[in-house]
Formats: C-alpha cells, sequence, structure tokens
C-alpha cells in the first residue's frame, strides 16, 4: 500500500499536532476543569513519537528500546484521561493530586518490570518482531502479570467513559453536544483495545491513532470559548492592552480567563494579592458586594461604581454581561472593569464648585439655602440660624489692601469651619455676611451659642500674610423656630431683620430675631 510509505511521517505529524496542543493548553494548567489535559496531550505526543522511533530504528534492539518507551506514556494516559474527565465535570480536583500519584504505583511497577525482563522475564514470555504493509514492529507476548497491569490501566479509561455518561443527564443543551462528541471520540481508544483483537489489526503504532479523537475533541470542547472565541490573536492582543479589565468566568463560576488589567482590578477591589486569578472562584470578588453578587448569581447584566477599599477617591465601573449561548443554558459572566478615578474626581471637582465658595471653603449661598432645607426637614429638635457680618470690613481694605482682606476673609472662614464643624452648617451668604444653622433646644439656648460665637470671634487675631495681626467683631442676628412647618425664607427674613437691627444699633452685637415685642439686643 503506497500510502503506508509515509506511515511513521503520520504518525510524526500526530506527535506535533498533540505537542502544539498541549503546550498551548499549558497556560491554562491552573484552571479548573483544565489542569491534567494539558498533560494528557503531552503524554499522547510522546506516544507517537515513540511510536515513529520503533518503526524507524532498524536494529531490533533499537525497536525494542523504543517498544519500552511507549510503555509508560500508554498507562499514563488512561489515568490522566480519568483525571481529565473527572475534573471537567465537577470542577474540583481536591484530593486528585494525591490519588493520581498511588494510581500510577502499579505503572512505576510496570514499567520497572518491563526494562528488566530481559533477567527473569515477569512481563513477557517472548519477544519478536512482525512487518505489515511494510512496516516493522515489535511483537510481545504477556504474561498473566502483565495482563492483569493493562486490565487495571484499562478500568480508568472504562471509568472516565463512565463518569461522562452520567454527566450527560444533568449537562446543558449546549454542553450536552460537546460532552456526547467527547464520549464518542473517548470510546474510540477505550474501545479499540478490546476491538483490534477480533478485527486483528496488527499494524504496529495503530493505537497510537485511536488516541487523535479524543485529544482533538477535548481540546476544543474545553478551549472552545477563549480559543475559538474571544482569543483570535488579534483580539488577544487588544484585550490584553485594555486599560479595562476583562474578566471571564464559567457556569461554575471560576476565572477561565483574565487580562493584566483584570489581576490588578480584582486584586484592588477584594482587597487580597493574589499571584494568578486564574482558575480563582469570583466568589472572592462578590463575597464583598452584595448587589453586584446578586446580580451575577442570577445572570443578570448590570451596570455598578465601586469605590475601591483603602484608596482615596478611586473608582471602577463594573459591568456584567451574559455569555448565556440561549435561553435557559447555563453559561459564565464577562465582567468588565473600567477605572471610572478621573471622571469622579472631575465629577467631585463640579460639584465643589457648584457648591463651595472658591476663597473661604465654606458653602456658597445657593447649595447652603439647599442644605438648610433639607436639614429642617430631617431634624426634630429647634433649628437655629444665625446671620453675621464683619463689621468694618472696608477699613480692612482700604488699610491694608484687597489682597489682605481676602486673607482675613479666608482665617475667619477657618475659624468658623472649626467651630462648627461637626454640629452645624456654615456658608458664606455674600461679600463680608456668613451664615450658621444649628440645633438648638429653645431661644435662650440659641441665643447663648450666638453670643458665644460672637465672643469668640472677637478674641480671635487675624493673621495676614505680612506678619501683621488684627482683630475683628462682627453684628449677628439670630432667629430661631421648632415649627416643622416653618420655612427657610421666613428663619432667614428674621435672621436679617435682626443682624440688620445688630448693626444700626452700634455694631458688636447679637439680636434675636422674632417678633417685635420679643426682640432683644446685648452689647458684648
Amino acid at each position: 500500500m503506497p500510502w503506508m510509505q509515509g506511515y511513521p511521517y503520520y504518525l510524526i505529524m500526530g506527535s506535533v499536532l498533540s505537542l502544539y496542543m498541549g503546550v498551548s493548553s499549558s497556560r491554562y494548567r491552573n484552571t479548573p476543569g483544565r489542569r491534567y489535559l494539558w498533560i494528557l496531550l503531552l503524554v499522547v505526543s510522546v506516544i507517537f513519537a515513540a511510536t515513529a522511533g520503533e518503526i524507524l530504528s532498524e536494529s531490533f534492539q533499537a525497536k525494542l528500546w523504543w517498544r519500552n518507551i511507549q510503555q509508560a506514556p500508554l498507562f499514563l494516559s488512561t489515568i490522566f484521561t480519568y483525571a481529565v474527565i473527572k475534573e471537567y465535570i465537577s470542577r474540583s480536583s481536591d484530593g486528585l493530586n494525591r490519588r493520581l500519584a498511588l494510581f500510577c504505583i502499579p505503572v512505576a511497577l510496570y514499567v520497572l518490570l518491563i526494562f528488566t525482563d530481559s533477567w527473569h522475564h515477569l512481563m513477557r514470555t517472548g519477544v519478536g518482531m512482525n512487518t505489515v504493509a511494510g512496516v516493522s514492529g515489535i511483537v510481545v507476548h504477556p504474561t498473566v502479570l502483565n495482563m492483569a497491569l493493562i486490565a487495571y490501566d484499562q478500568l480508568f479509561g472504562i471509568y472516565a467513559v463512565f463518569l461522562l455518561a452520567v454527566s450527560l443527564q444533568s449537562a446543558s443543551k449546549y454542553y450536552f453536544k460537546w460532552n456526547v462528541l467527547m464520549l464518542l471520540s473517548l470510546l474510540v481508544p477505550i474501545g479499540s483495545i478490546f476491538l483490534l483483537p477480533l478485527l486483528k489489526i496488527t499494524i504496529t503504532g495503530f493505537i497510537a491513532f485511536t488516541y487523535l479523537p479524543p485529544v482533538i475533541i477535548g481540546y476544543f470542547s474545553m478551549f472552545r470559548d477563549p480559543e475559538l472565541s474571544i482569543y483570535p490573536k488579534a483580539k488577544k492582543q487588544i484585550i490584553e492592552n485594555m486599560k479595562d479589565g476583562i474578566v471571564l468566568t464559567d457556569r461554575f463560576n471560576n476565572i477561565i480567563d483574565i487580562n493584566e488589567a483584570g489581576e490588578l482590578m480584582l486584586s484592588a477591589l477584594a482587597e487580597r494579592a493574589e499571584k494568578s486569578w486564574l482558575g480563582k472562584n469570583i466568589f472572592l470578588l462578590l463575597e464583598h458586594y452584595g448587589e453586584v453578587a446578586v446580580h451575577y448569581y442570577q445572570r443578570l447584566e448590570g451596570q455598578f461604581e465601586i469605590d475601591v477599599p483603602g484608596t482615596d477617591g478611586s473608582c471602577y465601573g463594573l459591568s456584567l454581561i451574559t455569555t448565556e449561548p440561549g435561553p435557559g443554558m447555563s453559561a459564565g459572566m464577562l465582567i468588565v472593569f473600567s477605572d471610572l478615578s478621573e471622571k469622579k474626581r472631575y465629577e467631585r471637582e463640579l460639584l465643589y464648585q457648584a457648591t463651595v465658595d472658591d476663597l473661604t471653603g465654606l458653602y456658597n449661598r445657593r447649595h447652603f439655602m439647599r442644605l438648610i432645607e433639607n436639614y429642617a426637614l430631617q431634624n426634630e429638635a429647634g433649628i437655629a440660624l444665625l446671620l453675621f457680618d464683619i463689621d468694618d470690613f472696608k477699613l480692612i481694605n482700604d488699610t491694608y489692601g484687597h489682597m489682605a482682606g481676602d486673607q482675613a476673609l479666608i482665617d475667619f472662614s477657618d475659624k468658623i469651619l472649626r467651630m462648627y464643624q461637626n454640629r452645624g452648617i456654615a456658608g458664606r451668604i455674600g461679600g463680608e455676611e456668613f451664615a450658621v444653622c444649628f440645633l438648638a433646644d429653645n431661644e435662650e439656648a440659641a441665643l447663648s451659642e450666638a453670643e458665644k460665637f460672637c465672643s469668640e470671634m472677637s478674641r480671635h487675631l487675624v493673621r495676614l500674610d505680612g506678619g501683621q495681626r488684627i482683630s475683628l467683631t462682627v453684628s449677628a442676628g439670630i432667629a430661631f423656630t421648632k415649627d416643622s412647618g416653618a420655612t427657610f425664607e421666613t428663619l432667614y427674613r428674621e435672621a436679617d431683620e435682626a443682624l440688620y437691627l445688630s448693626k444700626t444699633g452700634g455694631k458688636n452685637k447679637v439680636t434675636l430675631g422674632r417678633k417685635p415685642a420679643l426682640r432683644e439686643a446685648r452689647s458684648l
């Protein structure tokens, strides 16, 4: 048969193909469900290479050596087939490494006896050479012990077929077709053990070709999402260099792919450093963010903004995108992280400009009024509004200059902020006019607080840039109400009228705003 002349080279091609798939899939060796496939692919590559070596060798001793080399990968292939299927359907490898080590002890014994067979013949009763269609290879006559060890090894392949067949009962429609293909392909090498003697196929190395269907189907079924969908080379380069974090999870919520930005962002949000997040469960992140977890586990799309723990205002956007292949089909999720820190800083800056007076750092008039309206609605205690302005402020500008005047306003405002940081709201209403809103039990308490404030301000020395120190006094008007229906306008009007009385009555005074009969002014 002419095609048989290239038979050894077909084996070499099979070895190269298996080697390529094994190396390319080794990057996912920490991913649940894929930890052992790359090893199986490399083992199959060795089987092909050793079989080609047996056929291409000319001497009997060389052929026998290559035949003996094949035995270890042949035995390991069924054990790792079991490991691949076991982890693929359960997504757990707990204790599997230890069990595999125990399972390989008889293999080590088998290989040891094979290489010492020339001394005691425990494994083979005879060794010869057979030529079929121009292909020469070794023919062995196994002992009962040899057959027993072969039967032991084949049990792993049969058990793998059984596990995969049982898993079909719970597989979704999308995964079902892939699992069926894997099952049918796996039956090829397992079934060939029993069928080859019946079919009387004795071509050397034929058993190696029976491994091609399962390894190819297994490779593309387990890696179809990252290799055939989001991982064409161009897309791969784009994703790896994106500033956004890309995280892809499978139906078992394990991370099956992640780019460098995703690694950094996951570590920041989960507050834990991982050498690699590949293969980890996304629960390590979701346990910190309940709302995101609810959407994720229900496979609902959504967008969220998350503050990064331990940072000064950093914020990430998180988008959940379903990767469901169809209605009712369980699959993973695509999680996209984007850094919103700059956007949030810009928004905070705009908010600051819209709510805070640039010069003094106090709330501006508009925002102050808005806060007071909400303040009054949210508290049942009495509300006191203190309006005051700096006496003879124009004199400061005329004497020291406008720059000094601005410095005086800044220093004055810092004092107000320190006094009412946690117990009131302060704002700049106009040029040298200010306001403070605070809670008080009654009018007497509100008036007492206002007097204390004005007294404190009169003792405060304002430091100017030139080193001069000046003292300031303030005229104040205060209004108080316990009426929940009172409006800010009414309260402000009463306080403003009281402030006018303080200024026209000699300055450096506090006047309680109320009905005319209740108004009183006190000199400090």
